[in-house]
């Protein structure tokens, strides 16, 4: 059926007169499920300073012990590095923005609980815009951070592994040698090493300690064909569905400028785009309309080979404040709603492993 124009239909019998509108209903089950990523990643802010700090420091060393003649050693000091300061800003403040009025939009309905559950809606969508944008923003993030360091971007050769077999033994070998890949990377995490963080300082990490973000499209494809058996030894079955996001999250940020987007592109910050006239807003992770002009660093192109990350801590996300504010306009008969938020430039923990796992 085509949208309501506003005209009642005539009725059956007296063609002079026509149909009533029998009910007006507002759906309020929009948001079934929320991206809850972020929510694991919320650390304290506040209204009081803009900044945490994380230190990281180094092992230390052991040297040969000479016994009487370490007496001569004995005010000597052995200060350890200084320790490695990464800052984290709340710096980022956003707002959200609703106009609603009592009487004349109120002609609109038939029922006060019409009009009331309309106002409801609206005034809910309020939170529900920033779960929306706190989690798309969040989840984006995750799927296109790398880290510049080589032994935290890692290549499993699926291609050789799966060879001529096609079909469902095809996504046999794969699953299999993906579980392989990321069975000999958690090994390799728990040994000591500088590799797995930015600062090259020695570390080891849990195997429970280690969190394992899947892209969709690789779990889905593994669960379809049932998981292989390597994926019940080690513990690995405990990682397969830690936390796993939609495909579309994942991919390569565009660093340069584009002009004309091909409508391929997706969006890594909420905000509007104007192609001939036509203004199309998307939040992040969604498609940018092919024609608009895209700013360097503000998108990315989705790619279909990266398998998931591995990291140890999630990258923290810091809430400023989230004040809900009014104002009433006697001149108009409108209130207008706000609400007002911040949080930090999302960062990675430099001190600990931020991985990209691909398949080639």
């Amino acid at each position: 059926m085509p949208n309501f124009n506003g005209q009642l239909r005539s009725n059956e019998i007296f063609s002079a007169l026509y149909n009533m509108i029998i009910s007006q209903e507002v759906f309020a089950d929009n948001l079934g499920k929320h991206q809850t990523l972020v929510d694991k990643a919320r650390v304290d802010g506040g209204l009081y300073g803009d900044t945490k700090l994380y230190y990281a420091t180094d092992v230390l060393k052991s040297a040969p012990w000479g016994n009487d003649a370490e007496a001569a050693n004995l005010l000597a000091l052995h200060r350890p590095e200084a320790p490695e300061c990464q800052a984290i800003h709340l710096d980022i403040f956003r707002q959200i923005c609703l106009t609603v009025d009592n009487y004349l939009s109120k002609r609109a309905w038939g029922t006060e609980g019409a009009f009331s559950s309309f106002n409801s809606v609206m005034l809910g969508w309020m939170r529900d815009t920033k779960r929306v944008y706190d989690g798309t923003l969040y989840n984006v993030f995750i799927g296109t951070t790398e880290s510049a360091e080589a032994a935290q971007n890692v290549n499993i050769d699926v291609t050789s592994a799966i060879g001529s077999a096609t079909g469902i033994e095809a996504a046999k070998l794969e699953g299999m040698a993906i579980a392989q890949g990321l069975a000999d990377l958690m090994i390799e995490m728990g040994d000591y090493s500088r590799e797995f963080n930015d600062y090259g300082n020695l570390r080891s990490y849990a195997e429970e300690g280690i969190k394992v973000i899947w892209n969709s499209l690789f779990v889905n494809k593994i669960r379809k064909v049932d998981l292989p058996t390597i994926f019940h030894k080690e513990g690995l079955i405990d990682k397969f569905e830690e936390e796993v996001l939609p495909a579309r999250y994942f991919g390569e940020v565009n660093a340069a400028a584009i002009a004309s987007a091909a409508g391929t592109e997706r969006s890594l910050l909420e905000k509007d785009y104007t192609v001939k006239g036509v203004v199309t807003h998307v939040f992040p992770g969604d498609l940018i309309p092919a024609g608009a002009a895209i700013e360097a660093g503000e998108s990315y192109t989705e790619d279909a080979n990266i398998i998931c990350k591995v990291l140890v801590k999630l990258p923290p996300y810091m809430s400023a404040f989230e004040v809900g504010t009014s104002f009433f306009n006697p001149k108009s008969l409108t209130e207008n709603h706000y609400l007002t938020f911040g949080h930090n430039t999302l960062e990675y923990l430099k001190n600990y492993p931020f991985i990209t796992i691909k398949k080639i």
